[in-house]
């Protein structure tokens, strides 16, 4: 399957300051996030599904995919929300992976350093409280597009026919706000079991 590429370095300049980088340079990275960030929260099915048919303008989909991954406004039990789409979250998970790694070059010769006469690479501390800060607004987002994809099951019947990889994953707990009817019990995953 040839590669699909759902951000660019003109959307990571939209959210990061960040110089001129080859395009070369980020691309593992964006590849990384969509496969090991956002295709576990999506499932496999919806994934294949979306990185497939989101440019295909003849595709029953297209508009709803469009949606999913620039945002838009919908409405939910009468609220109006604002859902910023799939770029970024896959923007910061992006950065956080690429930030720590864009100083390091791996050459024939072994793993080195780049260094630069008019410049100073931060500290293991600020890179960690850098790299944290991005993991956190990437989860933020990623709450959002399961609210989204929660709120929106009609129109992306992929995503609920079987459960996220993130949803299954231990001690992750995942409460969907409506409420059960009878009794008033939360709905969700806890512990990779879906309570009803």
């Amino acid at each position: 399957m040839v590669e699909v590429y759902l951000i660019s370095q003109a959307d990571i300049q939209k959210f990061h300051p960040v110089g001129d980088l080859p395009q070369g340079r980020i691309d593992p990275f964006i590849i990384s996030a969509q496969e090991l960030d956002l295709k576990p929260v999506l499932n496999e099915s919806l994934y294949y599904d979306f990185i497939t048919k989101y440019t295909t303008s003849t595709d029953p989909m297209y508009a709803a995919y469009q949606n999913l991954l620039n945002g838009t406004t919908y409405t939910y039990s009468g609220q109006t929300i604002q859902y910023p789409g799939i770029k970024p979250m896959l923007i910061a998970y992006t950065m956080s992976r690429f930030i720590p790694m864009n100083q390091v070059n791996i050459t024939r010769y072994g793993i080195v350093n780049k260094k630069n006469d008019q410049s100073e690479p931060v500290s293991t501390t600020q890179l960690t409280y850098i790299v944290n800060n991005l993991r956190a607004q990437a989860i933020a987002y990623q709450n959002q597009l399961e609210q989204f994809l929660l709120q929106n099951q009609n129109t992306y019947p992929l995503y609920g026919s079987f459960p996220s990889a993130v949803n299954q994953r231990n001690g992750v707990k995942i409460i969907n706000s409506a409420r059960n009817s009878q009794g008033g019990r939360y709905r969700g995953w806890w512990n990779g079991n879906y309570y009803d």
